[in-house]
């Protein structure tokens, strides 16, 4: 909570440094957003039947019209982060909340579930808004303070997904599912109005275009070419991978777990929900002091700390007794997991050229989408055939692997 309130005076006192500037607006754009955006999970489902959809086929089509944005998502991103040191960071993000905008209030009108479909294709096309976001706080946030800057910025997401569908459910529960949407719409209009109105990009030295950068685009192949070669580039991205595919890995499964763990059926939403968020909370509340703690102490030692946290809690998750532990658990999982992926990108942001950080966040945010829709199915595979106990294993042995990566010598970037 300290971190918010320091963006409010920040805010209110108009601070001369125009990283912490641009910082506090978008914080508060992407948190308009993100309520916005998760503002139709708790429906969407239902949405499926409403138009039509067999309740036979209505799983299949919800595992579809979920996937479909990080499909996208993960396919164009690269191509946005490029464009991004092309013409400048800023242009990305308002291009991303303005596609999402459009995007969100055409689903509204949606008749039939192909419509719904391929609009969620067009969301994952046009978006990548909170890449760009990234990409910019990456580019104009001084190297020294990247890990606070990332980690408070990552904030403003958790607080949007804690917010967001208890607006939506309620908007949906008075005026009807597709009011959501073009509530949705609405807010991301707010949110770019914000950002073309209070933020402003600073040239980078070097640079001849807009937002400083070099007139002439890096090839994706080039940047991911340079990857490959650079273990100092390449390991972040795969920590990137592998860290979000464990932690988003047991979410398919928990209400059932929680069930299964003896909630009472009547309130087991309620039970759900308050688990799930606290996560959410702690990560609000702790990430900013592990990015402040990172800067000062360095990437390494922070990462392996807040790594060690998860393993343990998701760990505990597979053997608790009854539901009522999860609390305690999930308290602990939440006091690391909000930082390891600002952390991530933090380092790889310290590692990659400056001409070509928008093009490295492009591909680590690929990297983090391909985690998105790697964990679900991971986890259907383990359930299939176990118990859902060994999915919280898979998900601590896969951040197992995180923490050995982490460890591993780091080479400098020189390029």
């Amino acid at each position: 909570m300290t971190a918010i309130a320091d963006l409010l005076r920040t805010l209110r006192s108009g601070s001369p440094e125009p990283w912490r500037r641009n910082l506090a607006v978008l914080w508060f754009a992407q948190l308009v957003a993100m309520i916005g955006m998760s503002a139709c999970i708790p429906f969407l489902p239902l949405f499926i039947q409403e138009l039509g959809v067999r309740s036979a086929d209505a799983h299949m089509w919800s595992g579809f019209i979920t996937a479909a944005p990080f499909v996208m998502s993960a396919s164009l991103t690269p191509l946005w982060g490029v464009l991004g040191d092309r013409y400048g960071q800023k242009s990305m993000v308002v291009r991303g909340i303005f596609g999402l905008a459009i995007a969100m209030t055409l689903m509204g009108f949606s008749v039939n579930i192909w419509m719904l479909f391929f609009l969620r294709m067009f969301q994952g096309a046009v978006s990548g808004f909170v890449a760009s976001t990234n990409a910019f706080v990456s580019a104009q946030t001084p190297i020294e303070h990247s890990g606070y800057a990332l980690s408070t910025l990552q904030t403003s997401i958790w607080a949007g997904n804690i917010i967001g569908p208890l607006v939506g459910g309620a908007i949906a529960d008075a005026f009807g599912m597709r009011t959501t949407f073009f509530f949705v719409g609405a807010m991301c209009v707010i949110s770019l109005i914000i950002i073309i109105v209070h933020v402003h990009e600073e040239k980078r030295e070097g640079g001849k275009g807009r937002g400083g950068a070099s007139r002439r685009s890096t090839p994706i192949r080039t940047n991911i070419g340079l990857v490959i070669r650079r273990p100092e580039l390449s390991r972040p991205i795969v920590l990137l991978f592998v860290s979000q595919t464990a932690i988003v890995l047991v979410s398919p499964i928990m209400p059932y777990y929680i069930r299964e763990l003896g909630a009472p059926p009547a309130a087991l939403a309620t039970i759900a929900g308050s688990i799930v968020s606290l996560v959410g909370v702690m990560s609000i509340i702790t990430a900013p002091w592990w990015g402040r703690r990172a800067d000062v102490i360095g990437f390494g030692p922070t990462m392996k700390n807040v790594t060690l946290l998860v393993v343990i809690g998701m760990l505990l998750q597979s053997i608790v007794p009854s539901y009522g532990w999860l609390y305690p658990v999930r308290i602990l999982i939440g006091l690391g997991v909000g930082a390891i992926i600002p952390m991530l990108y933090a380092e790889l942001t310290r590692q990659s050229p400056s001409t070509r950080k928008g093009g490295m966040m492009g591909l680590a945010s690929s990297a983090t989408l391909v985690g998105n829709l790697v964990g679900p199915l991971l986890c259907s595979l383990i359930t299939l055939w176990l118990p859902l106990r060994w999915a919280f294993v898979a998900s601590a042995l896969l951040m197992s692997i995180s923490l050995l990566l982490t460890q591993r010598r780091r080479v400098p970037c020189t390029e």
